[in-house]
């Protein structure tokens, strides 16, 4: 074999090396933008304490929820720039006509690129140029609003912003101004800008925004109504309410029970008569939602004990025959991390109640969202809506019309013609899907028929009498016990025997006494 030559070996050597040196790490990929998050930034320049609007921005997390939407929710005051593109939709909320939101938030609304919404005062230069709006200003009196097929008469506005004039794709419902009988569109959208001048806290003002919030969501699903009985307890008068669940029944009313839950004591006669009233509800019709615990002041921030009796009492249910498909909270539950990750995260599906008494245990500015959520509505609300004819025509969000149990038959009797004059067909909640999960069970529903870990639950049920006979203190071991009660049967002889005694020496001694005398 000949030689290879010194020249011709180099060049081989040096691409053998090349070749076998460790590959150099990759260049790391140029950053790219992270996609918009599907939620809503909620920005809000004050909460106007004192004034029409107050708890507007509230009113507006509640409607968004029901939507099944995540909010997020700043103040101006603490808004970065470029905090919105993030989003796909962004909501600011001006209640205050004096102040702005800057400059630095206005260049960022002229090159956003998501859907932009603008309640209250002061709209962006770039939104106005949009719509070609021109606005007025009414100082106050009394006009009316329609929004769909309702009409809300009688409405007092005071210092409320009005559309004069614009140009939109489309417009929502219609302001009546005071004093004349000119109106004005309640709101309106063009392209990716939408502005609605009117948000108080009133039923007006909500039932509008649910129109606009409908299409600016794009929700597609079919809103329904339900009816909620609220606020029943284990010390509720039970009989009342198997009674109000028959005449529900006869009535062909679907309905559902908002239960509060029980973490202690589950084994007393008074726990077993709560869950066999609570099978006669299930057996009428009824839906089962678990309604979140009473929160107390004292609340200690380090018990995270929530989600562990939430779950105990979740299966408590389930192994007695009870399927219960979702969670009745105040809002304020969902911005709570302890309370919506513990205590809500057994529920796809909840019924938010407005906020009665909040205290939270670790406050959150974004929201819990959950694949159904209903608008809780009061008596009153469902009163001031006009509408043509009597049957209530579709509202434009999920709702529950919201009743508490009364406390007497007047009570029940007051509320089966409060229910029968709303004209109303109530949707059963258990046709639509909805799935609660804990450690041992899952309960779903769907097409009216409950499941319990897949097996279909049988709902028919025939309450039984419920003993009395309880020992409600565990009676304690005695090891004497068999050599006290010998004791104790010995002294009385030995009590007896010496009375007998006694009672011979008094006989004895008054006849001699006796004796001696009378001689």
């Amino acid at each position: 074999m000949s030689r290879r030559s010194p020249g011709l070996l180099l060049p081989l050597l040096l691409m053998l090396a090349v070749l076998l040196q460790p590959a150099a790490p990759a260049k790391a990929a140029a950053p790219q933008t992270a996609a918009p998050q599907p939620g809503v930034l909620l920005l809000y320049d004050s909460l106007a304490a004192g004034t029409p609007r107050e708890g507007n921005v509230r009113e507006l997390e509640r409607l968004l929820a029901a939507y099944s939407v995540q909010v997020t929710v700043v103040s101006l005051d603490h808004y970065e720039q470029e905090m919105m593109d993030a989003y796909a939709r962004v909501i600011t909320v001006i209640n205050d006509p004096v102040l702005t939101a800057g400059a630095s938030f206005e260049a960022d609304v002229n090159r956003y690129q998501g859907q932009y919404l603008h309640i209250g005062y002061n709209p962006p230069a770039r939104l106005q140029q949009t719509l070609q709006l021109s606005t007025g200003l009414i100082e106050q009196g009394s006009g009316g609003l329609s929004a769909g097929d309702f009409r809300l008469p009688g409405i007092q506005l005071q210092q409320v912003p009005y559309i004069a004039a614009g140009k939109a794709e489309k417009t929502y419902g219609s302001l009546t101004l005071p004093g004349t009988s000119g109106k004005a569109p309640y709101a309106m959208n063009s392209g990716s800008y939408t502005y609605a001048p009117y948000l108080d806290a009133g039923y007006a003002g909500r039932l509008a925004m649910a129109y606009v919030l409908k299409d600016w969501l794009g929700a597609a699903a079919a809103a329904e109504p339900y009816l909620v009985i609220n606020e029943i307890y284990p010390f509720s008068d039970l009989s009342l309410l198997e009674e109000l669940a028959g005449r529900l029944y006869d009535a062909g009313i679907p309905f559902i029970a908002s239960m509060r839950p029980v973490f202690s004591n589950t084994d007393f006669p008074a726990m077993q008569r709560y869950l066999d009233a609570l099978k006669v509800v299930q057996s009428k019709n009824g839906s089962i939602l678990v309604n979140a615990p009473v929160v107390m002041p004292s609340i200690n921030s380090s018990d995270h004990t929530l989600g562990d009796k939430m779950n105990s009492f979740i299966n408590l249910l389930a192994e007695n025959g009870i399927a219960p498909l979702g969670m009745g909270a105040d809002l304020y539950w969902t911005y709570d991390k302890e309370y919506s990750s513990a205590g809500m995260k057994f529920f796809d599906s909840v019924v938010l109640f407005p906020d009665e008494n909040v205290i939270h245990m670790k406050k959150t500015n974004v929201s819990a969202a959950f694949t159904s959520s209903l608008y809780s509505m009061t008596p009153e609300f469902m009163a001031d809506l006009a509408h043509e004819g009597k049957a209530m025509p579709q509202l434009p969000v999920s709702t529950a019309v919201t009743l508490n149990l009364p406390g007497d038959e007047a009570g029940l009797e007051a509320l089966l013609q409060t229910v029968e004059g709303y004209w109303i067909t109530f949707a059963d909640y258990k046709q639509a899907a909805h799935k609660t999960v804990t450690d041992s069970y899952t309960v779903t529903s769907a097409d009216g028929v409950l499941r319990v870990n897949g097996e279909a639950l049988n709902v028919d049920y025939v309450p039984e009498a419920v003993s009395s006979d309880f020992q409600y203190k565990e009676e304690q071991y005695q090891s004497f016990r068999g050599l006290f009660n010998v004791q104790n049967r010995f002294f009385i002889v030995v009590i007896i025997i010496a009375l007998l005694f006694f009672g011979g020496l008094l006989t004895v001694g008054y006849r001699l006494y006796r004796q001696k005398y009378l001689k």
